[in-house]
Order: C-alpha cells, then structure tokens, then sequence
C-alpha cells in the first residue's frame, strides 16, 4: 500500500513537472546581450571552473577522472550565450534542446585521456537525419585546455551552425548517412589547438566560432576572459582532408 502511494506521488510530481515544462512559453531569456556576456562570464567562473577546481582537488583524495558533466552545462552556457531557454527544469532526455527546437553537442577533455567526441546517435534513420538538418541551429561547446593532460588554463569554446542554410555542413552529415559507416555520426572537436577544424570521415570542416573564453592564471581568482563573442550568422567552411580534397555541397542545397 505505501509502495503504490509512493509510485502514484511520483507520478503526480512528474506529471505536474510536465504541465510545468509545457506551459512555458517563453521564447527568449529577458536579458539584453551585454547582460548575457555577463551572466556567461559570471556562470563559467562561478560554476564550471569552481566545480572543476573541486573535482582536481578531490582527485588527489579518490584517484578519480576529474571529467565534468559537460552535457547540462554547455546546455546553461547556450542559452545563456543565445538568448534562447531550454524547455523547463525537468526536461531530460528525447527532444530539442532548446525551446526553437535547436541541437546541442558537448564535449569534454577535461580530466580525460582520450580526445572527446560529439556524438549524433540513431543517424542510420533517414527521419533523424531530416529532422537533424531541419534543426534551426545546431551548437556544439567543448571544454579543453591549450595542452594536452594540463589541468589548467581551462578554455572554453562554442560552435554554432544553421543546418538549413550550410550546404558544406549539411553535405557531410548528408555524405555520412548514404554511406557505410554507423548509424552514429562523430565529429572530432579541435582538442588542445587552435583553429576551428573539426574532422570526420565523410569530410573535414571549419565551423563558424561564436564565443571563446579562457582562463587567465590570477593567483587566488578564478578569472575567464571572453575573446570572442560574435553571434552573427555564419556558415561552415569546407577544410582540407588528409589528402587535400574538400567537402562538396549536395547538389541541389
């Protein structure tokens, strides 16, 4: 009996989270750009660097990855970058990202060995691939330092594409799906370098960078400095591949 009350309270907060979830109808956080600039700075430091400091810490006591979750928080860092919410507390799992029904990749070097990569599953469904480039924006964060296995400085960087309009992006998850490979699409961020070169088998690309920071070592301050912020549209550029060939758009984008 106090099982079934338990699961039927459950279900009442859930259902009540997902009116919650639904009614929100808010297109656009309430704050002017410079505002937004701020709260990013502000979340970056308060937040992701203030939690990665802990987790090193605390690595010296467990021998534990220091790794981020750096799904939930590149989803807080876009919408506070784009001016464009997510769709409720609560929201997890299937779905848009963002209330526009845009897409969000994160990845993370952080604490890792291995180069991180942004995952699109389930690419082996023409409808996924379809409603994947319908996608208004698709944005892509990764979390790494300049060097390879160096704590610190953290930086932070964010992509942001327009699928229905990048001939050269749409080309290659296009390309990808028509051909051999598995139904998971992998792209493979610029870990540890500059540049905004990002590699795959179905052809390499340079996507349009909106926002960098990175840390500047200030003895006792956690202290993110914003070199780029550049929301204007822009559209992927094909880059060379190993044998100096390029990404071709699809006839007819």
């Amino acid at each position: 009996m106090a099982r079934s009350a338990t699961r039927a309270a459950v279900k009442r907060s859930w259902l009540a989270c997902e009116e919650r979830i639904n009614s929100v109808n808010a297109t656009t956080i309430p704050y002017n750009e410079p505002t937004r600039r701020a709260l990013s700075k502000s979340f970056i430091e308060n937040v992701v660097l203030a939690q990665y400091h802990q987790l090193t810490d605390w690595q010296k006591v467990t021998r534990q990855s220091a790794q981020l979750d750096s799904g939930y928080l590149g989803q807080h860092l876009v919408s506070l970058i784009s001016g464009t919410p997510g769709r409720g507390a609560g929201s997890r799992g299937k779905g848009h990202d963002l209330v526009d029904g845009s897409e969000i990749k994160a990845a993370s070097a952080l604490g890792g060995i291995d180069a991180p990569r942004w995952n699109h599953a389930s690419f082996w469904k023409p409808q996924k691939v379809t409603d994947y480039l319908h996608s208004p924006f698709v944005y892509f964060v990764l979390f790494d330092t300049a060097t390879r296995y160096e704590e610190i400085p953290l930086r932070l960087r964010m992509w942001r594409v327009a699928p229905q309009s990048d001939a050269v992006f749409s080309s290659v998850v296009t390309n990808w799906a028509a051909g051999k490979w598995s139904g998971n699409v992998q792209l493979h961020p610029p870990c540890w370098r500059e540049g905004s070169r990002v590699t795959n088998e179905a052809g390499n690309l340079m996507l349009p960078l909106i926002f960098e920071a990175v840390q500047r070592e200030i003895e006792g301050v956690d202290f993110m400095d914003i070199v780029t912020w550049n929301l204007r549209r822009a559209k992927s550029t094909a880059a060379p591949r190993g044998n100096g060939s390029t990404v071709q758009p699809v006839s007819g984008q």
